[in-house]
């Protein structure tokens, strides 16, 4: 046994070593395909119809990312997830994919964030015309667009918008998406949580914060 010792720690040694797989590390895989991101929120759901799913916020340091929060219940729109280029108005989907956190809004004060915040008053519309569509505006809201303000008391008392469709904006492709507090029941597309976890993640994100979506076996793909 002695001979064969130093034969076999040869052998071993010339063995290359096996590449780790994606996410071994601790981590999603699909955070090591963020670029420059440093703050990205992950929300699954198990399938693409189902419309709860759960939240975890990952940041990183340096080249290690680690969960600050995780388990968060989230509630996605009432007909589940959809790819977002297959995806239209109305349709009561949450576009699943990579999307830039642009800006926080609300009905309340600014609790504190670092993404920029713009303030709720009467005549707040979202737009879905096309001649602005899928944009921030402030007139009387007509009949395609959402009134924000008519939300204020729960829904957009605090609340960020998901840079889906808006580089360029595509006239039907849906309008609107939102990070907001949660009405107990599925969305018309945007993604719910309770106000702690809302505020929590509000204050935490900053400028170049991402989201990640979709059902978990997508996620796990991109």
């Amino acid at each position: 046994m002695r001979r064969a010792l130093p034969f076999l720690l040869a052998l071993l040694a010339a063995v290359p070593l096996l590449a780790s797989p994606a996410g071994a590390a601790g981590h999603p895989g699909v955070l090591d395909r963020m670029g420059s991101a440093t703050r990205v929120i992950i929300v699954t759901t198990p399938s693409w119809r189902a419309t709860s799913g759960g939240a975890t916020l990952w940041q990183k340091s340096g080249t290690t990312w680690r969960a600050v929060r995780a388990g968060i219940p989230v509630r996605v729109g009432r007909s589940g997830f959809q790819t977002a280029n297959a995806r239209h108005e109305g349709d009561g989907t949450t576009p699943a994919g990579k999307f830039p956190m642009r800006f926080a809004f609300g009905s309340r004060p600014n609790p504190g964030v670092h993404v920029g915040w713009k303030s709720l008053a009467p005549r707040t519309c979202w737009s879905g015309e096309r001649r602005d569509y899928n944009t921030w505006v402030r007139r009387t809201c007509t009949g395609r667009d959402e009134d924000l303000w008519a939300a204020r008391a729960v829904a957009y008392r605090y609340a960020a918008v998901v840079g889906f469709n808006d580089n360029p904006a595509v006239w039907g492709r849906g309008s609107g998406i939102f990070l907001h507090e949660t009405l107990n029941r599925p969305t018309a597309g945007c993604v719910a949580m309770s106000q702690a976890n809302l505020l929590w993640t509000l204050r935490w994100m900053t400028p170049g914060a991402w989201i990640v979506m979709g059902p978990q076996a997508y996620v796990d793909r991109l």
